[in-house]
């Protein structure tokens, strides 16, 4: 049904991101479609992602949220492409910005390309400012073991000083990178990629200010 919808399993894959061969596992049932390839799928086909995923409830998409899921910390995690969401859930968009975590990649469109909602006391309760927050995707592999290459950045953007050994999202120019960053008493930066393979980046105290701070991430989650 929503291949047929889609066109072509290989467009189902490129939508998915995946191979045309892992959407024919998923749909023969040799492999478990991961939450965000079937959530892509279901929005492209018009189909509820409960309904694609599981076989029950409506199976038209509707109005309100896709597809919700308890993850194992105990969060609800509700996927929509609409900018409203059920009441006590706060809806972040995911921006059509690649953070990179490698050498840099360049920041095109600021557009929501659908939204993430997220409890809002769980939010809150972490200091996580839901009017502020975005989803970026992260890219590259410097920040290894820590955030891997597409993992999904929850980014608090009204931190916009660096306020301990944490990692942020940090605007150079053109380029949008998602580095650990560490203050020194010289007024210098540290920029820390956890992957070993990649060095510090010293940045002078006097360039910090040609550094812009947009953010820092607060959670990231993967698919699997």
């Amino acid at each position: 049904m929503a291949i047929d919808r889609i066109g072509t399993q290989a467009r189902a894959g490129e939508i998915a991101g995946v191979t045309d061969e892992q959407i024919a596992r998923w749909r023969d049932g040799l492999s478990k479609p991961n939450f965000f390839g079937i959530t892509r799928i279901a929005r492209a086909a018009g189909l509820s992602v409960d309904w694609l995923a599981t076989g029950e409830g409506s199976q038209e998409a509707s109005q309100g949220a896709d597809f919700r899921a308890e993850l194992p910390d105990g969060r609800s995690l509700v996927m929509q492409t609409k900018n409203t969401g059920p009441e006590g859930f706060a809806l972040i968009p995911r921006l059509d910005i690649q953070a990179s975590a490698g050498n840099g990649r360049i920041a095109v469109h600021e557009e929501a390309l659908e939204y993430l909602a997220f409890q809002a006391d769980w939010l809150r309760g972490r200091g996580i400012n839901p009017a502020s927050a975005r989803i970026l995707t992260a890219k590259g592999d410097s920040m290894e073991e820590t955030i891997r290459d597409g993992d999904v950045l929850l980014v608090d953007t009204s931190i916009d000083r660096v306020r301990d050994n944490s990692i942020y999202v940090v605007v150079y120019g053109d380029m949008v990178l998602v580095k650990r960053i560490h203050g020194r008493i010289n007024g210098s930066l540290q920029l820390i990629s956890d992957n070993p393979r990649y060095p510090p980046e010293e940045v002078a105290a006097g360039e910090v200010d040609q550094l812009n701070i947009a953010g820092r991430v607060m959670w990231f989650g993967r698919s699997i």
